[in-house]
């Protein structure tokens, strides 16, 4: 009899206790893994670069010729360019549009890239109608006068006067024969890389660069002179800084 009574109360115990046991974990706060917001912070991303391009000059007529000049501010993985030109440009640089012989509105785009984005610039040139110079004015009874014509008639046409005013380092303007080269960008470093002699910007800027291209100009206390072929007009290494045609006799 006595069994009997200590398994029943045995049961009664283990029931009470599994129903505690189920309460208890019912109305426990679960516990959840604490998120440490700190650690989720990310490394603050790379700007894209900014592009800045400019045309001089921004209107010409039918025939004629103007330069991009560009550049960029930050990191710069690739540049391309896009619309009134095409390919891979460097970050920062000069070029001729060459010779654009048909009227309309042109648009230069270029767009840099770096492990943060993208940004483009453009820059617009109006070509105008060619202009038929005037003819010379005969007055009578009177002799012959002839009216200017500087350059031929090629445009744009700059004098000693106009390229003097893009003297500076920042905007080196000079001329050969009867062109006129933007060389803003050879610098005293870039002539440094390409043949390891320093050369003064200012002995080029705004003045004749024959004398440079001879070596008669000292660059660094050594003169050396340049190769015949770079000397020449038609030279591919000089045509994509032609910016126009120079008159000495132009006031």
């Amino acid at each position: 009899m006595w069994l009997r009574r200590l398994v029943a109360v045995v049961m009664i115990i283990t029931c009470v206790g599994m129903n505690v046991l189920v309460l208890v974990g019912f109305f426990s706060p679960s516990k959840k893994p604490i998120v440490n917001l700190l650690s989720s912070t990310s490394a603050p991303s790379t700007p894209p670069p900014m592009v800045t391009i400019t045309a001089k000059p921004d209107a010409i007529t039918a025939g004629s010729f103007s330069a991009i000049s560009w550049s960029t501010v930050g990191e710069v993985s690739s540049c391309t360019a896009s619309g009134g030109w095409s390919g891979s440009k460097t970050a920062n640089g000069a070029e001729s549009t060459g010779r654009v012989s048909i009227p309309g509105n042109y648009t230069y785009t270029l767009t840099c890239t770096n492990s943060g984005g993208s940004n483009k610039a453009s820059a617009i040139i109006a070509v105008g109608a060619a202009v038929t110079p005037p003819s010379p004015v005969v007055p009578k009874n009177t002799t012959t006068v002839t009216a200017s014509l500087y350059c031929g008639g090629s445009s744009p046409c700059y004098g000693p006067r106009e390229v003097g005013q893009h003297a500076g380092a920042g905007n080196c303007w000079g001329w050969n024969g009867d062109r006129v080269y933007n060389v803003t960008q050879l610098d005293s470093g870039f002539h440094m890389a390409k043949s390891g002699i320093s050369i003064e910007i200012s002995q080029v800027c705004g003045k004749d660069l024959a004398p440079a291209l001879n070596g008669s100009v000292s660059a660094g206390g050594t003169t050396r002179n340049h190769n015949p072929t770079s000397k020449s007009n038609v030279d591919q290494n000089e045509t994509p800084y032609f910016v126009g045609y120079f008159d000495a006799n132009k006031p």
